[in-house]
């Protein structure tokens, strides 16, 4: 019997989409700020080109200690995520508001948009924009 293959990304020090797919492998963080909720989900991780930083250090100030997001806040994350070039592809996922929060965002990806860029050939449109936790 297979063992449970988890990644655990605790010591994140960047962007991170996890493309939600059936990979075998489970990656989780500590999101929510204070609340230490530990969210996780099957996929495929990749590192954002966030060289400025600029994306995650508003992202982690907006998000601060936020466990659940509101139609308001996934307006204005909306906002973030196009003003950059690492996020111009990703959108909040409006079905998942309740289930998102400081370091674990349900996005959705524009697969027309990124194809031939950062990546190629997935079909898979939703995902997790993670980041380290603030406590």
């Amino acid at each position: 019997m297979q063992k449970k293959r988890e990644v655990c990304l605790y010591s994140l020090e960047q962007l991170a989409l996890i493309i939600k797919s059936k990979s075998g492998v489970v990656y989780y963080n500590q999101a929510g700020g204070y609340s230490c909720l530990q969210p996780s989900v099957e996929g495929i991780l990749t590192i954002l080109e966030d060289d400025t930083k600029e994306l995650l250090q508003n992202l982690s100030l907006f998000c601060l200690n936020k466990t659940k997001i509101t139609l308001e806040d996934a307006k204005f994350l909306d906002e973030l995520l196009r003003a950059n070039k690492a996020g111009k592809f990703l959108s909040i996922d409006r079905e998942r508001l309740e289930d998102s929060m400081e370091a674990w965002l349900n996005v959705i990806i524009d697969i027309e948009m990124i194809e031939n860029t950062l990546l190629n050939g997935f079909e898979e449109d939703v995902g997790i924009l993670t980041w380290n936790n603030s406590d």
